[in-house]
């Protein structure tokens, strides 16, 4: 796991950071990546998101409501593997067009 306030010192002295270049050397520095500083951000605002949820909890447990689970979505269609296009109902069959004739003849004079 993330050591919480670390982790998001980190992400909050990158922000600090105005130039360009100075962030990409703090990220050298540091041994991290851009991508890992937004990680840090998700997982800030999930963590400041659940604790908003837990301060307002006592509120809506007050009231009597509790939270109900979703009942999982049913899938529309059934799977299929589809090796082809569908040919929706029109089979056209072509017909063969007839192929160039090629004869050869060999003519071997043996004396």
């Amino acid at each position: 796991m993330l050591e919480s306030d670390d982790d998001f010192d980190i992400a909050d002295q990158y922000d600090s950071i105005e130039d360009p270049w100075l962030r990409s050397e703090f990220l050298d520095a540091i041994g991290k990546t851009r991508s890992f500083i937004d990680a840090l951000r998700r997982s800030r605002d999930f963590a400041r998101a659940k604790a908003a949820a837990a301060r307002d909890e006592p509120a809506a447990s007050a009231r009597g409501k509790e939270a109900r689970r979703r009942a999982p979505r049913t899938r529309r269609r059934t799977r299929v593997a589809v090796t082809r296009p569908p040919n929706k109902g029109r089979v056209r069959r072509r017909c063969p067009r007839p192929r160039p004739r090629v004869v050869l003849v060999i003519v071997l004079d043996l004396d």
